[in-house]
């Protein structure tokens, strides 16, 4: 146990070299969930959210089927909802069930079933999860690639320690039912993203976890499972745009995971 909180104190310590070496703005939240052993750096300070803001979208989803749709249900993918690169929309069926939404919204981060999901239940839905567990720099305001409204100061945000909470609160089965915290990891087990936090590990870790990414921001947030202990890991980055600084980003993010995981867990 000692051995891994030193662990976790020597990987700050690269973290945050790395960061300050790269002009990239880290905020970062690791927390061992069987011992309680955590560290912290920025944990609350507030960056755009991106495609993490699908997790807690995903939990109200979960928490409302049954009340008004079921996860069976066809629903047509209007053209506001459209996004060119979006799995939904290269497809070209035009009405999918909600459970398919669901699924592609996880596993490939799809922008469009993201959008049909967010009308499915709405802004209020989510940010009453916001509200509730206590998640102060959390809001969804506006749907995947509006960048009108971003163009506008309006986005969707989100901190280290505010995605902690959530994933945490999932993991012990609190506030949402079990059922939907049990199909919430199942269905974080299968994003198909291994750029960030799992880049440089050579094992294949379980690894119940959302990405977002944006021109300036990077992140993975999620829940390592291993043999003797399962790791809360929530690494959040921001930093100028461009495709050079970009994978610098998901880089350092790679090098956090690596220096925590390499060894046994």
């Amino acid at each position: 146990m000692n051995d891994f909180n030193q662990r976790m104190k020597q990987t700050l310590n690269v973290a945050q070299k790395m960061a300050a070496e790269r002009d990239i703005t880290l905020s970062l939240f690791v927390e061992d969930l069987k011992s309680g052993g955590s560290i912290q750096f920025q944990e609350e300070l507030v960056h755009s959210g991106a495609s993490t803001i699908k997790t807690p979208l995903m939990m109200a989803v979960l928490e409302e089927e049954g009340r008004g749709f079921t996860f069976s249900d066809l629903v047509e993918l209007s053209e506001t909802n459209k996004v060119d690169s979006s799995v939904v929309t290269q497809i070209g069926e035009g009405k999918y069930t909600i459970s398919e939404y669901l699924q592609w919204m996880m596993l490939e981060s799809c922008n469009a079933s993201t959008n049909v999901l967010i009308d499915l239940v709405g802004y209020e839905r989510v940010n009453r999860i916001f509200d509730e567990l206590h998640m102060p720099g959390s809001i969804l305001q506006r749907k995947m690639m509006d960048v009108e409204a971003r163009a506008r100061g309006v986005d969707n945000t989100t901190t280290a320690k505010d995605m902690a909470s959530l994933l945490r609160t999932i993991y012990r089965r609190e506030y949402f039912k079990e059922a939907s915290c049990e199909a919430a990891i199942a269905l974080m087990k299968r994003c198909r993203d291994a750029r960030l936090l799992k880049r440089f590990l050579p094992q294949d870790l379980p690894f119940a976890h959302k990405t977002g990414g944006l021109d300036e921001v990077s992140h993975d947030t999620g829940i390592f499972f291993g043999k003797d202990r399962d790791v809360l890991m929530c690494a959040l980055t921001t930093s100028v745009s461009g495709s050079e600084i970009k994978l610098l980003r998901e880089q350092t993010i790679g090098h956090i995971g690596r220096w925590l995981l390499k060894e046994e867990i």
